[in-house]
């Protein structure tokens, strides 16, 4: 039986203020989609295992807790206000300046920052606010999308890095601190709760990544925070709440451990190792009728690298994809889910459709890099995966 991925909304705590020359300012909520219940133990996201030799300020589980007060005193000078700009035209081709703001996670002396990938996703250049005031330029070391962590680098030295702690130690009801930036505006605002539920499994376009619950006031903004326990130490990396009326207390963050793994890779080779990829640049397909242009369900091949997995399989410009692994696919983004979650190495079965005939092939996954993207790509030609 086919697969097809269910829609359930929660929004990730980001900030997005339209600060439009011409439009005027707003207030813009990003969603994620699909909540689930439980999972399993491993507290693992989505195939990221390899250990990497960066090295992080770790703290002991014998080192005792202390109170509220003292966390936010010891800490806060581990943690950053990010703010992150872009530019747009609107439909008279009057530009417009976009700015979010998020949160973020100092993890060494010399300057690299913790966050989520959806607080700089769209940006296009970003800055870094400390506690006492000093703001810096920031640079994207490497992002991982399918579970929402990204690294920045400042030119600093002598930053506070945060002493990070041991997330399969946690237990529901132990108490929790997250600090951040709510709404992007008040800044370094401390929140509290305790852990409501370990494990649970939210899925961003379909990508699950496994989190762990917390009450704590968490908003618009708060997005790449740390949330540590009574010890002082960071246990999580606060990514999403539940948007819905007569909703409160509900909120996720990644677990530290997870997002380290993730951090280390990103600032040792610029992305996560290991995971599959096509060769190809996967776009929307539309139908010409007398009526107009009308959009197809399925993934376009409007690319296929030279000497890629896709290549070497037999795909080729033109083949609408609509199928991998009994997996439905209707759009390019769910291919991207799809190819993203597989390793390098595992043969997948590709279907599809190829001048009115359907064809069904094998494909071994290549690794994916950010230098498969040739140089100039434009995102409007095609997902490369």
């Amino acid at each position: 039986m086919k697969k097809r991925i269910s829609k359930l909304f929660v929004t990730v705590v980001l900030s997005v203020l339209a600060l439009a020359v011409f439009s005027g300012c707003g207030l813009t909520t990003i969603t994620r989609e699909n909540i689930s219940g439980q999972t399993d133990n491993s507290g693992k996201t989505s195939a990221i295992d390899t250990a990497s030799s960066t090295s992080f300020k770790r703290g002991s589980s014998s080192d005792e807790s202390y109170s509220v007060v003292d966390i936010y005193r010891d800490n806060v000078n581990s943690v950053v206000g990010i703010k992150s700009q872009s530019k747009s035209e609107n439909i008279f081709g009057q530009t417009t300046i976009n700015a979010s703001a998020g949160t973020g996670i100092v993890l060494t002396s010399d300057g690299y920052i913790l966050t989520n990938n959806h607080v700089i996703e769209d940006g296009t250049s970003f800055s870094v606010t400390l506690f006492d005031g000093t703001q810096y330029d920031a640079v994207v070391v490497g992002a991982e999308k399918s579970n929402d962590v990204a690294v920045l680098k400042i030119e600093a030295a002598d930053l506070q890095p945060a002493v990070f702690g041991d997330n399969s130690e946690l237990v529901v009801g132990e108490d929790v601190v997250v600090i951040g930036n709510p709404l992007g505006e008040l800044t370094f605002s401390l929140s509290r709760g305790v852990v409501s539920a370990l494990n649970r499994a939210i899925n961003k376009d379909g990508t699950p990544i496994i989190v762990f619950q917390i009450d704590a006031a968490v908003n618009e903004g708060n997005s790449g925070g740390p949330a540590f326990d009574a010890r002082g130490h960071v246990i999580g990396m606060v990514t999403a709440k539940v948007n819905k009326d007569l909703v409160e207390g509900i909120g996720f963050c990644i677990p530290i451990n997870d997002a380290l793994n993730i951090a280390s890779q990103l600032i040792e080779y610029g992305f996560v190792k290991g995971k599959g990829a096509l060769g190809i640049a996967a776009a929307v397909a539309y139908r010409q009728s007398y009526f107009g242009s009308s959009r197809v369900s399925g993934a376009y091949v409007n690319y296929v690298i030279p000497g890629s997995a896709a290549e070497k399989a037999g795909i080729v410009e033109g083949m609408l994809i609509t199928e991998v692994d009994s997996t439905e696919i209707t759009t390019p983004e769910e291919l991207d889910v799809v190819i993203r979650g597989k390793t390098v190495g595992t043969t997948v079965t590709v279907k599809g459709v190829h001048n009115n005939r359907s064809f069904e092939l094998e494909v071994t996954l290549d690794e994916y890099s950010p230098d498969m993207v040739p140089e100039g790509w434009d995102t409007k030609n095609g997902i490369i995966l």
